[in-house]
């Protein structure tokens, strides 16, 4: 999609744009008051994410040569649990150049764009549920009136688009050092860091963990990998716990996405492999791993209606809620594939 007017353009966007688009994200970041930068080879790797087509699945607004607006969609490769393709929706509009439209319009951009690439790539399946941020909830005695920040602001816009709000996530953090944990071994399990020989095997136990989990769809191996090896991957800090064949029964894997915040990006179990204290065990060796690294803070998300009560294992080990993020969805029926 290529337009203008008499002072915007709308592109998709490039490699070209990592700058700009760091920049815009930073913008948006301090306006909402998120404390969550990006920086420029993060951003680069997100628009290299296997799967992703730019120049068909991302649309830059521009004015006077400056990026004001992004959107990008991304169509899961496979269905989650319900038979529904996953259709996640990202963008944002530079503070300054809000209240003019871009917002509903980057919106209705990508529903289209999205719904087409579902019928594209699941021809069979009968559902595409778009998938989208509603920003952080205000806190608890926020007063009535105040600023909404968080990205929360999005939310009548998704209520006017036929939006609901689809699931709650905790945000959990924790001090390190902090209280002392202790560092079991379950019987017939080793507990340690990952190397190269357990990408895959994690990523098979990731698939058992997730699949009877809210929303979860295979992950690709192609962007397992991406993942596994990016710049922000801690893998020294991360943990595994195997059994005697080898088989990767849990696992922790970490990334620091801020300076000296280890973020705990996916922990999970097998199913077979639960009620034996193995999720405990691996944290337990990744925050103090981390602890003895230097870094001073741990930090994770989990579903607010976890199936395996993972909320209570991360309060046994200290963690406590910061805020709570919200997921909004929107079902549709995919449109026809072209022919």
């Amino acid at each position: 999609m290529t337009t203008t007017d008499a002072t915007t353009t709308r592109t998709p966007l490039t490699l070209e744009d990592v700058p700009a688009l760091t920049a815009l994200l930073n913008r948006i970041d301090r306006a909402e008051e998120l404390d969550d930068p990006a920086e420029e080879l993060s951003i680069r790797e997100w628009l290299t994410m296997p799967g992703l087509d730019l120049a068909r699945d991302s649309l830059a607004v521009r004015r006077g040569g400056e990026l004001i607006g992004a959107a990008i969609v991304d169509v899961h490769t496979s269905v989650d649990r319900d038979g529904r393709v996953r259709c996640q929706l990202m963008g944002g509009v530079d503070p300054a150049h809000r209240r003019q439209g871009l917002g509903t319009e980057l919106l209705a951009w990508s529903e289209e764009r999205a719904a087409a690439l579902a019928a594209q790539r699941h021809p069979q399946c009968g559902e595409a549920v778009f998938r989208t941020s509603g920003g952080r909830d205000p806190r608890p005695g926020t007063p009535a009136g105040a600023r909404v920040t968080g990205g929360a602001g999005v939310r009548p816009l998704l209520d006017r688009r036929g939006y609901r709000r689809a699931r709650s996530w905790l945000v959990m953090v924790r001090e390190l050092p902090g209280a002392a944990v202790d560092l079991p071994v379950p019987d017939g399990a080793r507990i340690l860091a990952p190397s190269d020989a357990q990408r895959d095997p994690t990523r098979e136990a990731h698939l058992a963990a997730f699949a009877d989990h809210w929303g979860s769809a295979p992950i690709s191996q192609e962007r397992w990998s991406t993942l596994w090896s990016s710049h922000t991957a801690r893998r020294e800090l991360s943990t595994v716990a195997l059994d005697a064949d080898g088989t990767v029964l849990a696992y922790a894997v970490t990334s620091e996405d801020r300076p000296g915040v280890l973020h705990i990006a996916l922990v999970g179990t097998r199913p077979d492999a639960r009620g034996r204290g193995l999720a405990r065990a691996v944290l337990a060796r990744t925050l103090a791993a981390g602890a003895e690294a230097g870094y001073g803070r741990a930090e994770l998300e989990v579903d607010a209606e976890s199936l395996t009560g993972a909320t209570r294992l991360y309060d046994a080990l200290g963690f406590v809620t910061e805020h709570v993020d919200a997921t909004y969805e929107k079902p549709v029926a995919p449109v026809e594939p072209a022919r």
